[in-house]
């Protein structure tokens, strides 16, 4: 039996002291590719134009994997694909491709490509053009995290500047060129793709999980790397200290690492996005039964709640709280009243037996 889990875009539904994950529609008119980006986020300006979003602007999404790999292969593809299918566990990310893992990699004959013998994640995403710098203008367009609000570079120069944040969320009045006062712009203040592709990690300052890259500077252990030990260079997702966010350590690379994940080229369209398959959550009208879980739902699909009080654990094992839910029409609800004071849900969807 195939299952379909539906998750919010923080990966689940958490209750902690009554805080509640809600859904950002974005722009009654315009709509982000796949739902993510909020375009009212930051006065809804353009990091990189300075002025409004308009329909045909382009921007990227990047996060690091929750899932890791070792750092053996010699084939650019295989990260690659690794980072594509770590988007796409994100049911919002379901149907994007072209992602690519930013790490460098020394291929040998057998994936000969160019004649590099590095291969070159500037070149493979798409954001060598680096002209006009990292202030606003330059070559490239944004880049946000998965939070959908938090930009993490204007541009592709800004990428590879210590993924410098061209917002300070904590003031009213931002910046976009990121060259204001420090009311505007806290000069201390980087970031790099500091949340996984579900939108969890760290908060923006704590030390994060370590992530392959291969370099990024002129001390490059490369993934593959069959001499120097057999070692590759990883950065790590602390995005408060500049030094952590590519690094040149050098570590075994048989270890086990997350990779940072860019996409490819996204649009900024017209019309209302269509709603992602997200779980909801509500206060119930009366506080003492609980909260209302909503989710989309069909027809001839039905469904079952899990809960968990962490995510350490595959969302298929955790605890059911109730199943073979039918279909309410095109959303349908359940009321929860959580013995915990922090506890995460997921809904899975599954089709209904043939009636007989």
């Amino acid at each position: 039996m195939k299952l379909k889990i539906l998750l919010s875009l923080n990966r689940a539904t958490f209750l902690a002291g009554l805080t509640i994950a809600g859904i950002c529609p974005g722009n009654a008119q315009l709509a982000s590719q796949y739902g993510i980006l909020d375009l009212t986020a930051n006065g809804g300006i353009n990091p990189n134009t300075g002025i409004a979003w308009e329909a045909g602007d382009q921007y990227r999404l990047a996060f690091h994997t929750s899932g890791k790999i070792d750092a053996t292969s010699n084939d650019p593809a295989e990260y690659d694909d690794f980072a594509t299918s770590q988007a796409q566990e994100n049911p919002a990310l379901a149907t994007s491709t072209g992602w690519t893992a930013m790490l460098y990699v020394n291929m040998d004959a057998t994936v000969a490509q160019g004649t590099s013998p590095v291969s070159n994640p500037l070149e493979r995403s798409g954001t060598m053009d680096q002209s006009g710098g990292a202030a606003q203008g330059g070559a490239g367009v944004p880049v946000y995290a998965m939070d959908g609000t938090t930009a993490i570079a204007r541009n592709n120069a800004d990428i590879y500047d210590s993924w410098s944040n061209p917002f300070e969320s904590g003031f009213a009045t931002p910046d976009p060129t990121g060259n204001g006062t420090n009311a505007q712009r806290l000069s201390g203040i980087f970031y790099s793709p500091f949340l996984d592709q579900f939108g969890s990690g760290d908060t923006g300052v704590i030390h994060g999980p370590d992530v392959w890259t291969g370099g990024f500077g002129s001390q490059v252990n490369p993934a593959g790397d069959t001499t120097d030990e057999v070692r590759t260079s990883h950065g790590n997702t602390n995005a408060n200290n500049t030094d952590r966010t590519w690094n040149r350590f050098n570590r075994n690379n048989v270890d086990s690492k997350s990779v940072y994940a860019l996409s490819e080229l996204l649009t900024v369209g017209t019309g209302i996005p269509e709603a992602p398959f997200v779980l909801s959550i509500f206060s119930a009208v009366d506080p003492e039964i609980g909260f209302d879980l909503v989710w989309p739902s069909k027809e001839d699909k039905l469904y079952r709640i899990r809960s968990s009080a962490t995510l350490d654990t595959d969302p298929v094992t955790w605890t059911i709280v109730a199943e073979n839910i039918a279909s309410a029409g095109e959303t349908t609800p359940l009321n929860v009243t959580p013995g915990e004071t922090k506890l995460f849900y997921v809904v899975e969807e599954y089709d209904a037996p043939d009636p007989e």
